[in-house]
């Protein structure tokens, strides 16, 4: 997959998950029905710690610090606080994406993660974990709706 092409369809997506938490009601932002592990909160977090971390700090050089574990138990962040750090996130990849350099892109991508294969492959990988949540967000939003319509 072209670089190019793999910057577009994170902003495309990063977009949708903007667009996924407009619609979710601040006062369902942190609720999760009976079964359902995650809120639409927790999910956008982690979507934003775990690209900052893989792609931000490891690929771009930035000083982000991830915090796993708080990811799940933050709980209470306004909701123009989150779209706010995706919106942010997505200007951030947008730059260090189109910056790589083509050996970087070729290359094997950094160690110390547990990621490992070309820097092509991981940055696919971590799509695809974008896009799984992003499902995920999308179906908890509009089974939220429909138990409160």
């Amino acid at each position: 997959m072209e670089k190019q092409v793999l910057t577009k369809l994170f902003e495309r997506d990063l977009d949708r998950l903007i667009t996924e938490m407009e619609q979710v009601p601040e006062e369902l932002m942190w609720k999760a029905p009976p079964g359902v592990t995650n809120s639409c909160g927790v999910l956008a977090q982690h979507l934003v710690g775990n690209l900052r971390h893989f792609i931000g700090a490891h690929l771009g050089g930035t000083d982000y610090q991830r915090d796993r574990e708080r990811e799940f138990t933050n709980t209470g962040v306004p909701a123009a606080s989150l779209i706010r750090e995706v919106r942010e996130l997505k200007d951030a990849l947008f730059h260090i994406l189109n910056d790589l350099d083509q050996g970087v892109w070729e290359g094997d991508y950094p160690e110390g993660t547990p990621l490992e294969g070309s820097t092509r492959q991981v940055l696919v990988h971590l799509y695809g974990h974008l896009n799984y949540h992003l499902g995920q967000l999308n179906y908890l939003r509009r089974m939220l709706d429909e138990k409160e319509g």
